[in-house]
Formats: structure tokens, sequence, C-alpha cells
């Protein structure tokens, strides 16, 4: 995938702020192209005879708190389990491992009990460096502290600031690795993100990126290799670093894109693992001598079905679900709410061919598929798989409400089955938004999914012979 010199002796760095993380004698695995490879190349409980002594930064972002992958043929990627598993392939034949995230590795919608778990396997992942992104921010300036604290997680961000002006977490990390010493700090983008939009900057104050990014470029000058982790989208990447020469990694978080080679601005390789959290990244570095230049070599893995899930980070779930499934589910303020949840069969005393037709698509097996997965008791696969998950008159159980355990009628037409008695009419060819699918067909929960090739999948005959496309 290509290299990168760094062009730069030894920069020792004297950061205000800045706290220091010894990595060496961590061990690793190096990764191949092939996940198979990945998979392959060490045995679960097996130790290599050396150890590769090059240094590997490892590297992902947006998680979007998923503690495990959620168990549908569709998604088996991503999480935090199968991240940590491959983290634990490299540590066991690389002796010295960096890892670090971009940000947005908590949910986007208040969960407690999943911060919590999620906090437990951070800490016991051992990162180096965890850049805020808005969804840590949604926590609040003293939810984050109090976990960093807790849990010892070297939370990084050096452009916002709380309402005494204080820096909400640690401006930079600096790591020595071998004879390599890591700068590494983190910005973020002064804009709020969201479907919806969630505003995360209230009682915060933020830094223009680029101020900051210099100030800490300058800290951490004599660092051998200065990496950014920039939450912001590619565009934004784009804007700043032409302004602010001295990185020599950038890390981007909350792109969509994928980088799958290395993109060059300037002086600095940019690096981008997507969205979904579905990757991770590394990045080898290499002496052409002792004392002599830098190489970084960039490679990326696709935390697939292959990769093995970290048995102790899936412990960690197992417990998560067991508290939280008796509990409200997240706050789901896409999804419309009906006058009364009702059946389907409610709507075949007047729309049997509809209601036939419903049959045959996966909305009506919703609760049997979790089901099949074993995530039945996941509250938030549940949410989606089932109608009005802890709204009033909503979904309870398959033994208390079995007529909401499907995606029903009323996912779409937010009327009841008295609607024509009560004059309310509904357009046969309802034009089907977006923005509604994607409530529940997320990047997350649904990596494949095209709107436009799955909206004819669930038209009724009528509407779907008539081709009304949003």
């Amino acid at each position: 995938m290509g290299t990168a010199r760094v062009g730069r002796t030894r920069r020792a760095a004297e950061a205000a702020g800045a706290f220091l993380r010894g990595a060496a004698g961590r061990a690793s695995i190096g990764v191949a192209a092939a996940v198979a490879a990945v998979v392959a190349a060490v045995a679960p409980g097996c130790e290599p005879t050396a150890r590769d002594p090059r240094p590997v930064l490892l590297y992902g972002a947006d998680n979007q708190g998923v503690l495990a992958a959620c168990g549908c043929p569709s998604n088996p990627t991503g999480g935090l389990a199968k991240r940590q598993g491959l983290i634990e392939q490299y540590r066991r034949t690389r002796s010295h491992v960096l890892v670090v995230d971009a940000g947005n590795v908590m949910p986007d919608r208040s969960s407690p009990v999943k911060v919590k778990y999620l906090a437990q396997a951070l800490a016991r992942a051992r990162y180096d460096a965890i850049g805020l992104g808005d969804q840590e921010f949604l926590l609040g300036a003293d939810r984050l502290r109090d976990l960093a604290r807790q849990h010892e997680l070297p939370l990084v961000c050096a452009n916002v600031r709380d309402a005494a002006g204080e820096l909400v977490a640690a401006p930079n990390v600096v790591c020595e690795v071998q004879d390599v010493r890591v700068g590494i700090f983190s910005v973020i983008a002064d804009r709020a993100w969201g479907f919806p939009v969630r505003e995360w900057r209230t009682g915060l104050t933020v830094e223009s990126p680029v101020d900051a990014a210099r100030r800490q470029v300058a800290l951490l000058a004599e660092c051998d290799v200065v990496v950014a982790l920039l939450h912001m989208t590619m565009l934004e990447a784009g804007d700043l670093l032409p302004l602010v020469p001295g990185i020599d990694v950038a890390i981007v978080g909350h792109a969509h894109e994928v980088l799958r080679k290395p993109d060059r601005i300037g002086e600095t390789m940019v690096l981008s693992p997507g969205e979904a959290g579905h990757i991770l990244g590394s990045l080898t570095v290499e002496r052409d001598e002792p004392g002599g230049q830098l190489n970084l070599v960039p490679e990326l893995t696709v935390l697939s079905a292959q990769i093995p899930d970290a048995p102790w980070v899936m412990d960690l779930y197992w417990k998560y679900v067991d508290e939280s499934k008796d509990k409200p589910p997240p706050d789901w303020d896409l999804t419309p709410i009906p006058p009364r949840y009702e059946t389907a069969e409610a709507c075949k005393e007047c729309h049997e061919n509809e209601y036939k037709q419903w049959l045959t698509t996966k909305h009506a097996q919703g609760y049997e598929s979790i089901k099949k997965a074993g995530r039945h008791q996941d509250p938030e696969c549940v949410l989606c798989h089932t109608m009005g998950l802890g709204r009033k008159g909503g979904f309870v159980s398959m033994a208390k409400t079995p007529g909401l355990g499907r995606v029903t009628c009323q996912a779409c037409h937010v009327v009841t089955s008295d609607h024509d008695e009560k004059g309310v009419k509904i357009d046969s060819e309802i034009t089907i938004s977006s923005r509604l699918c994607m409530s529940c067909h997320g990047p997350v929960q649904s990596p494949d999914f095209d709107y436009f090739v799955y909206k004819p999948k669930i038209l009724h005959t009528s509407a779907a012979e008539k081709r009304t496309v949003e």
C-alpha cells in the first residue's frame, strides 16, 4: 500500500500537560493483507519463537458504541471484540505496539449501562490515546473526566475547554517505542454531527482546530513521528493539513471514506479507517539504518467474521446485555410514534393483499431473526426488530405482545386501523423516506444497505408497479 519516509531524527517532547505512556514490552502480531493470513498467523494460546521488533501503530475510529458485532449474517463485522481480537494477535508477535482511536468509540444515544462496559473494555485493552469525538462529548465534560480517572483512559483533545476554561482532556500523549518517540494529539472540528444532528458543544468552548494543531506540533516538534487524530470530515482535514506543517501522520475519524491507500497532503500521510468501526489500520515503523530516516508502512484489515472475538470482551458484552435487558432502550427519536400501537393483523381486515405481501418481507420476521442470532435480549437489537419497545403500548415481550414482535405496518404508515372511520386518508403510494429507513438501517446495523435497492423489496404491489421513487 506504499510507504512514507519521515526525514526526522529524535525530537524529545517537552509538552505541558502531556503524559507519558511507555509501550515497550508489549507483544503483537504482524498483519497480512489477506484476512485469512492474519487469523492463521498465530493460533490462540501459542507464542511465536521470535517477535518482530518493528514498532507498529494500530488505529481505528467510529466504533459507534459497538461492543460486539450484532451477529446478523448481513453484518458480522466490527465491534470492540473483533478489534481487540486482532490487537491481541499483534501483541503476540510484535514487541512494540501502540493503539489509538480517532473518536466516536462511545454510542451516539444515551446508554449509561453500555458506556460503563465500553469504558471497562477500553481500560483493559490498554489504548495509548483515545481522541475525543462528538459522541464522547455528548456524555459531558464531568462524566468524561470521571471515566478517564476511574479507568485510567488516555483521553486526548487539544481544542475543547469547559466553562472554567480548562481542557476537558490531555492535549497530547508521548509514547516511546524502541528508539522511536511518537507524539500524538487530537483535535475536533467545531460543528455538530448526528442523525438527527446532536449538539455536543453545550457548555464547551471549541478552539480553532488549526490553531490548536499548530500549538501541538510545536510542542511535539522533537518527536520522531507526530500523529494527529483529526475528528472531522475528510474535506475539513484537507483544509486543515496544508495550514499545519509538521504532522507526519493524520488519522481522520468521522470520515465516511475508507482510504484503502494513504492519501498525501504536503508531507503528511493521511489515513482513514472509514465509518462504523469495521476496519483496523496498522502503521509499521521501520528505519533504513540505526538513527536513520523512518519508513511508515500502512495496511488495513477488515474486522470480518474471520477475525476471532476477544473472549473477555464478549464476556463484558453479555454482562451488558444481562444488565440492560430490563431497562429502557436508548432514545430512538427518528421512529414515528403512531396514536397507538397495533398489530399487522388489525390492518389485514381492510388491507388483506398488502398484509400478504408484507408477510413475504423480512420485516415480518423481525424478532425471529434476532432470536436466531442469539441477540434477542440486547435492547438495541430488539428496538429495531419490534415495534414500540420502551414506548407506551409498544412491544414488551413475545409472551405479552407477540403481535408487535415484527416491523409492522405502522413503521411506515403512522395511523391506526380506524383511520378510515376518522377520515384520515393515507397515500397508497406512500413515499418512504431514506431518513425513516436509516433510523434502523444505519451503517453499523446494515453496512450494505442501499435505500434505492431495498425500498422496492417492501413496497406493496400497487406501489411497486408504479415505481414511485423518492
